[in-house]
């Protein structure tokens, strides 16, 4: 029983303290639960059974521990943990083909510099140019960047 025991201590505290190298950053619970218990393991072995197997049990855990941290580092064990799809999405395109300086429109939601604006139908994000529009207001663009639409409150409303 105490063999046993010795062994899944010393297996249970590398996978830990692999687990805290590979995917845990920093120290975390994982890491120094592993250290505790492959030091009470190798403790137990050098109080169990003396000083000969207490160093093969702790020669024995440094070089169990290289061998799973040299596999757990390999570029072939990602690859399996990791995806291979690309994302081809693009963040703060703004279709703005149609839209062109002196169009109008109006605010679906107050522009505090920055909210939504209706223009040809189709809402989007704009910003003010000067200061806060309400809501329901007539606006009128004066800029049409690559991803954002500048506008004003129109002059007719």
């Amino acid at each position: 029983m105490s063999v046993a025991l010795i062994i899944v201590l010393i297996v249970i505290g590398l996978a830990l303290i692999v687990v805290e190298v590979v995917v845990l950053p920093g120290i975390t619970v994982a890491g120094v639960a592993g250290v505790l218990l492959i030091g009470c393991s190798i403790f137990l072995t050098y109080r169990w059974f003396g000083n000969t197997a207490g160093t093969c049990a702790l020669i024995g855990t440094s070089v169990l521990f290289i061998i799973f941290l040299i596999y757990a580092l390999r570029a072939k064990t990602w690859n399996r943990l990791s995806l291979h799809t690309e994302i081809d999405g693009k963040v703060n395109v703004v279709d703005t083909n149609d839209i062109k300086t002196g169009d109008e429109g109006v605010t679906v939601s107050r522009l505090a510099p920055i909210g939504k604006i209706l223009i040809h139908g189709k809402i989007m994000e704009g910003k003010s140019k000067f200061g806060l529009i309400d809501e329901n207001k007539g606006i009128e663009v004066i800029q049409v960047n690559e991803s954002t639409i500048i506008v004003q409150e129109s002059k007719s409303s």
